[in-house]
């Protein structure tokens, strides 16, 4: 008798997954080591994204190099995570540290083991926001670049300070956009570039904030594979959104591109 798949279990166990690395080495080195502890929550997100990430990808860390760009810094400072195509070339590889042009950046990502309402919340986005500027505005490639932000535990964060804050740092500017916050175990954002047919909104940039309890991690690493991957099918999409019904279901708060406030879907 076949065995009954069972995807929603299945990302769970990633989120699952994530969570016990994050304990197992907090356990060793305790509170002592911060940067070692941040090093190796990136190294274990690095990690789960290569698992899944086609095979054509390079999946490390680095720095994205702006040669003669006119008033622009001459890098973006290190990178937690930095996905490129290994059809692309690289200016400088050892390891897991690669150096490269913005028209070889396919995804940046910032890692972090929580982050706290106010200040850090801001500084956190506009740091994420001005890099993947400077990443679309210097590259002339068809494929976006990708960014996201990955915190661990949600602590005291709420949804409804990260999608205004969001507002904030990007001015109105599409090209300023994140495309997905996962916020602990449960909290999810992810931006639409066109609005989301289900939404009851006008069809405009906006994103949406939802509680999926255990799939938050999941749904972001599902959601950059998708990304990464353009010949995504309707099949495919059953098997790495598992949510029955979409997660539309448990949408919770909305922010657009071109307001600067967050509003309860009604």
């Amino acid at each position: 008798m076949p065995i009954a798949q069972d995807f929603n279990s299945y990302h769970k166990s990633i989120g699952q997954e994530l969570k016990l690395s994050e304990n197992r080495i907090r356990s060793l080195i305790g509170g002592s080591h911060w940067q070692t502890d941040g090093e190796h929550k990136e190294s274990i997100l690095r990690k789960v994204i290569s698992d899944f990430a086609p095979e054509i990808y390079r999946v490390g860390t680095g720095f994205v190099c702006y040669p003669g760009a006119a008033n622009v810094r001459d890098n973006s400072g290190q990178l937690d995570i930095l996905i490129t195509s290994k059809a692309n070339p690289t200016l400088y590889k050892s390891s897991d540290l690669h150096f490269v042009t913005p028209d070889c950046a396919n995804a940046i990502i910032e890692v972090k083991t929580s982050v706290s309402n106010g200040q850090n919340l801001h500084d956190v986005l506009q740091k994420l926001s001005d890099n993947i500027k400077l990443i679309s505005s210097n590259s002339e490639t068809p494929l976006k670049c990708w960014a996201g932000l990955f915190i661990y535990n949600e602590g005291r964060l709420t949804d409804r300070s990260v999608l205004e804050k969001l507002q904030e740092v990007t001015s109105q500017d599409s090209e300023r956009a994140i495309n997905c916050i996962s916020i602990g175990e449960g909290k999810f954002i992810r931006y639409w570039e066109n609005g989301h047919s289900e939404s009851g909104l006008n069809r405009e940039p906006t994103w949406h904030s939802y509680n999926i309890n255990d799939l938050s991690h999941a749904y972001f690493v599902s959601n950059l594979v998708s990304h990464l991957s353009p010949n995504f099918d309707e099949v495919a999409t059953e098997a790495w959104f598992p949510i029955e019904g979409s997660k539309e279901v448990y949408k919770l708060l909305y922010g657009k591109l071109a307001e600067r406030i967050a509003c309860e879907f009604q």
